[in-house]
């Protein structure tokens, strides 16, 4: 059996989705990919009923799709998928942005500057570790850590279905990241961007904070989007 990142006293389910959705997200899993059962059960060590479990979970979140009689499949991916995914973040995660801003308090502050901290500081230790001519992004310490920082500015959102809702389409997204950053050999960094983000939100500027967000949502999806078209 792999060994299990994340709470192992957690139910088998949940297990079976952090490996599953970490090797979708991370492009071993390949897009187009048929999951058949057993294959997996050999290679997780999870019987039938969890790996079941998890599929469905990842197919409701969009990373899976079901076909009549042929089982799962890794969902695919096109230029127009990325562009609806960047359409929806772009109109639900301001809104998130707002309600947040709004809504938080001096822990939250808090909890924003810790996480970019520690968000800059591994790529500090990336970069010390000769590994500055590789995407960041293929690091599964900082992809944790770049999501736990965009979910600290949002933590203050007051509506659990919009967080849920942002959660699924940042996931879709970040796939095309890790499949964009596997195949380029010297990637922009994105730091400045993090940085003027946090520094708006915490001026609880929400005109700004928006834009900020609109434009990095955006900028990352047309360095995917040139990747595709090239391919």
């Amino acid at each position: 059996m792999l060994e299990i990142a994340g709470d192992k006293a957690a139910p088998l389910s949940e297990q079976a989705i952090l490996c599953l959705r970490s090797d979708i997200l991370s492009g071993t899993l390949a897009p187009g990919l048929q999951l058949k059962l057993d294959r997996l059960k050999d290679h997780y060590g999870f019987s039938s009923s969890p790996l079941r479990e998890a599929l469905n979970r990842l197919a409701a979140d969009g990373l899976v799709v079901i076909e009549d009689r042929r089982g799962f499949f890794v969902a695919p991916i096109s230029i127009d998928d990325i562009r609806e995914i960047t359409r929806l973040r772009q109109l639900l995660e301001p809104e998130a942005l707002s309600d947040s801003i709004s809504n938080g308090d001096d822990a939250w502050e808090a909890q924003i500057i810790s996480a970019h901290y520690r968000l800059e500081r591994q790529e500090q230790r990336l970069k010390n570790n000769g590994a500055s001519e590789k995407p960041f992004i293929l690091d599964a310490e900082w992809a944790d850590l770049h999501r736990e920082f965009h979910r600290s500015l949002l933590a203050a959102c007051n509506s659990p279905k919009l967080l849920h809702m942002r959660e699924t389409l940042f996931y879709q997204a970040e796939r095309y990241w890790h499949l964009w950053a596997m195949n380029h050999p010297a990637p922009p960094s994105r730091g400045s961007n993090h940085d003027r983000l946090r520094d708006a939100v915490l001026e609880r500027d929400i005109v700004r904070s928006s834009d900020l967000l609109k434009n990095h949502i955006s900028q990352t999806t047309e360095i995917v989007v040139k990747y595709l078209e090239q391919e």
